[in-house]
């Protein structure tokens, strides 16, 4: 049975150059309806995605804690850019750019069919479960390297010569390079795509791993440097899968679904007719998987491949192999893949294609008709999926002006001698919510402010059904005493703290005595302490 398209789109580069102009549009027009409302003048202050003002410059090119190394080398370009782009409007990029290069990418892998499959596979690249619960944990930079996996698969398997394609392999590798995740997942990506092509040799596949490593090293090599402790076993169970529909883990995580954040879920998750439209998707997707399967066996068992078998093995490192994936915590570079969602990535690029496969079945016996019939099935489906997702985006993605006084804070950090201070951040918890900034809780921004040593939490309460996981990658022996308030002079001492910035319109525990801590700055939002002397 064919699967060409109709005849009128049979012109030599007819089909391609419609899919290439409609894979544009459906893209714009799915972006500009998803962050309508969240662009402006500001920063934004949402979960893991915080910027300041004036990021203070890195002590260099090696970081040394558990939390830098996660932030790097996005933390160290946003500075090396802040001089000339603003961290707010570079802060809107990665979230915009995220959803642009989804979305055209993916269009653009499916556009030779014609303009009906490159709608649909770009509106599903966008707007899904997976791009929403990444989106609602605050991490557009990790969806840079969902967004370029389309873009690395059409360079590797494209007909330019060797050089050429290692250019452009580096060209669209590197908005996913800037997170350690990212440089990983297009690095495997590219491999494996390399090993796809029919040309395929030993030597052009290690060609290309040789420069997948090579945009990975600046996050690597200090990793491998670093005296940073080994991640926390917990983190394999709190950040493992979970069922977010109703339906069972391993579904939700075929939807693109399922993460570990009971916060980061939309509402409508559970909602019944959400829940239909997605299975509805995977139906077509199964679809388009038969219609390979027809044709072309061995694309169609790619294609199954990379729809099933990221859910199942994130399934089962989440409920039977949990204690053999909490174990593999403490080695080296285990910790990148402990958050389980994130695997799904590849399948819910996959789905889009597949479902692009059914719509070009549909319009290759219908004709044009029955492909817009075919293409606005599949628009009305995902957006009926997730239907509070833009409602969702505006409410977290908001930009915020800070206070005034935040540069007070900033510049009166600083010892009588010259010598570099210690800043302790208080409530000790990692996450602040400020009336300034709206009610959604975001990362302490403290330590991306200060060029010092700032002091932050790094314990994280996961709720997991009917009880609760703490995750600490880097535990303090004084932190329960700091998160009930109780700061003695003998744990500053220990600390070698020599300042104490204090949130005032947060939740946490409030100090119980300053006895002997000089007012540095009281403001309305914060105080700074200057406690060197009752070390």
């Amino acid at each position: 049975m064919s699967t060409e398209p109709a005849p009128a789109s049979r012109r030599p580069g007819a089909p391609a150059a419609a899919g290439h102009v409609a894979a544009a549009l459906g893209t714009l027009a799915a972006v500009a309806l998803l962050v309508r409302g969240s662009l402006g003048d500001g920063l934004y202050l949402f979960r893991d995605f915080v910027g300041v003002p004036s990021p203070a410059a890195p002590d260099g090119l090696l970081p040394t804690t558990s939390a830098a190394l996660r932030a790097w080398p996005l933390d160290g370009v946003t500075w090396a850019l802040s001089g000339v782009v603003p961290v707010g409007v570079q802060q809107a990029a990665i979230l915009v750019g995220a959803l642009l290069l989804a979305g055209l990418g993916t269009g653009l892998l499916v556009a030779r069919w014609g303009p009906a499959p490159a709608v649909a596979a770009s509106w599903l690249a966008v707007w899904n479960p997976y791009v929403a619960e990444r989106l609602l944990l605050g991490q557009p930079p990790t969806l840079l390297g969902y967004a370029c996996l389309p873009w690395v698969v059409l360079v590797v398997r494209s007909r330019r010569s060797g050089p050429a394609r290692v250019a452009m392999l580096l060209v669209v590798a590197a908005p996913a390079a800037l997170t350690p995740w990212g440089g990983l997942l297009v690095a495997v990506a590219a491999v494996l795509a390399d090993l796809t092509r029919g040309d395929r040799s030993p030597r052009r596949a290690a060609v290309v791993a040789g420069v997948g490593l090579a945009w990975c090293l600046p996050w690597l090599v200090p990793a491998l440097l670093a005296d940073a402790p080994a991640a926390d076993p917990d983190g394999a169970v709190a950040f493992a899968l979970a069922d977010d529909s109703g339906l069972g883990t391993w579904l939700s995580a075929l939807m693109g679904g399922g993460v570990w954040a009971t916060g980061a879920r939309p509402p409508s998750r559970t909602d019944p007719v959400a829940l239909a439209s997605s299975v509805a998707l995977l139906v077509l997707a199964a679809g388009g998987l038969l219609v390979l399967a027809r044709r072309y066996p061995s694309r169609a068992l790619v294609g199954a491949a990379l729809l099933l078998a990221p859910a199942t093995v994130a399934t089962l490192a989440s409920g039977p192999l949990v204690e053999a994936a909490a174990g593999l915590q403490r080695l080296p570079g285990v910790a990148l893949v402990r958050d389980q969602h994130r695997l799904l990535a590849p399948a819910v690029l996959a789905a889009a294609v597949l479902v692009a496969v059914a719509v070009r079945w549909v319009g290759a016996r219908g004709g044009r008709p029955a492909a817009a019939v075919g293409v606005g099935l599949v628009i009305f489906l995902t957006i009926a999926a997730v239907p509070d997702l833009p409602r969702l985006v505006r409410a977290g993605y908001h930009p915020v002006a800070y206070p005034g006084e935040w540069g007070d804070v900033v510049a009166s950090v600083r010892t009588a001698d010259g010598s570099p201070p210690i800043v302790l951040s208080l409530p000790w918890q990692p996450l602040r919510s400020a009336t300034w900034a709206g009610p959604a809780p975001f990362l302490d921004p403290l330590p991306r402010a200060l060029p010092d040593e700032v002091l932050t939490s790094s314990s994280l309460t996961v709720r997991r059904g009917e009880s609760t996981v703490v995750v600490d990658d880097a535990p303090r022996s004084d932190g329960a005493d700091w998160g009930a308030g109780r700061v003695s002079p003998e744990s500053l001492r220990r600390a070698g703290v020599t300042h104490v910035v204090e949130w005032l319109d947060t939740p946490g525990a409030p100090v119980a005595d300053r006895t002997g801590w000089r007012v540095v700055l009281r403001g309305e939002h914060f105080a700074v302490y200057d406690v060197a002397t009752r070390r």
